[in-house]
């Protein structure tokens, strides 16, 4: 018996271990640059959605709803002006003004007006829809990238703050801000008011007017176009690295992009920036949006996502819903994938022979691995099919 003791003691540990990691009314999320979480809408369709903390309320993207049974409800629609990321500006969109309820774990919301724009055009087949901080911001939100769970919880109690730091940061109309510093080099520094964006899949952004009052002659920079950042549009920004950057503790060589936009959120607004899931994912965060406070806590994610670049040199968003593969979205300036005639809205059908409509969402998750010669082929605007070969070897910057 005595020697069946560890062992029981071990399972208990174990078990309790396991039940830490995944409380038992968590909201489990994907994290692929954004925060994807299963929910269901109108009592009984699931949905992927991602979590957006630069959003208010539920949206749903305009193709998911054209193919699937939930555009298939007798909503009332109208439509609304709303604004976005990219240099178009505001733009009018149909929306639904009947009350949608949507279920995320014990989270019940009811949005009654809700929004029906491009998302799958900017993120892919995988995005549903998008659900922003009326849903959840009623209580603390605990926001764990370790085990990958949101949790809302009723109130904080002390034990949950163990290992967590109190962050500067304050609350404007549902929005996280907070001071930091990103240090550019030895003589430059952006000091200032950054917004905590869990819907943004990158590092840091800087305002197109923080942009303007850097310096960055001499600096290895890359420019990329993007074709949609959003409702608001198409936009453009430099990516370049700077020394470091200042949240709970110190990042060093951080990848950094800084917006040339002159219209949306990424022009010129009071935040000089905004931080994105990049930086994010390095820390477990409590929101404590009733009672205006933020905390964080280092966990134990090692990687280098701040620090990594561009090594195909585009983007591209998967769209085998609606066409034979992924399309591209974004371009660098003189990178490999322009070199060698890559367009946006190009169509790519294979990537080594593979046809991309075999290749899941969890292999794109992981990443392809590719290295050197990499044949892709390609479906030009006018029906052509064309191969490419990109020497895939080093990052951009």
């Amino acid at each position: 018996m005595k020697a069946k003791l560890p062992l029981l003691m071990a399972s208990l540990v174990s078990a309790l271990n396991v039940a830490a990691e995944m409380p038992q009314d968590a909201i489990p999320f994907i994290l692929d640059s954004h925060v994807y979480i299963q929910a269901t809408v109108a009592d009984t369709i699931p949905v992927s959605l991602i979590y957006d903390t630069g959003a208010d309320r539920l949206y749903m993207d305009k193709d998911y709803t054209d193919l699937s049974s939930f555009g298939k409800l007798p909503y009332r629609k109208g439509k609304a002006k709303m604004g976005g990321a990219g240099n178009d500006g505001a733009q009018v969109v149909p929306i639904i003004i009947d009350t949608i309820p949507v279920r995320m774990g014990k989270v019940l919301y009811k949005g009654h007006i809700t929004p029906i724009i491009n998302l799958r055009e900017i993120l892919g087949r995988h995005t549903d829809g998008m659900i922003g901080n009326n849903a959840v911001f009623d209580k603390p939100l605990l926001v764990n990238y370790t085990d990958s769970y949101l949790l809302s919880v009723d109130s904080i109690a002390s034990w949950m703050l163990d290992g967590f730091t109190k962050l500067p940061a304050h609350f404007n109309d549902n929005r996280i801000d907070m001071e930091c510093e990103l240090k550019i080099d030895s003589v430059q520094c952006v000091k200032g008011t950054f917004r905590l964006d869990l819907g943004c899949g990158s590092t840091i952004i800087l305002t197109n007017a923080a942009r303007k009052s850097l310096d960055l002659t001499g600096k290895l920079q890359a420019t990329c176009y993007y074709s949609n950042m959003g409702v608001g549009g198409d936009g453009t920004d430099v990516n370049f690295r700077a020394e470091s950057f200042k949240f709970l503790d110190e990042l060093h060589d951080v990848v950094v992009s800084a917006s040339y936009n002159t219209e949306g959120s990424l022009s010129d607004r009071d935040h000089v920036g905004i931080i994105g899931n990049d930086i994010l994912c390095h820390y477990d965060l409590i929101i404590d949006a009733p009672g205006n406070a933020l905390y964080a806590r280092r966990n134990g994610n090692t990687d280098n996502s701040y620090q990594r670049s561009s090594r195909i040199q585009m983007g591209y968003i998967d769209r085998t819903d609606i066409t034979d593969g992924w399309i591209v979205s974004s371009l660098y300036d003189n990178g490999i994938a322009q070199q060698a005639g890559f367009e946006i809205d190009d169509i790519i059908l294979s990537i080594n022979g593979r046809p991309v409509k075999e290749i899941s969402w969890e292999e794109q998750r992981e990443g392809l691995g590719l290295n050197g010669p990499t044949t892709y082929e390609v479906k030009k605007k006018n029906g052509e099919i064309v191969t490419y070969i990109l020497d895939i070897d080093k990052e951009i910057i």
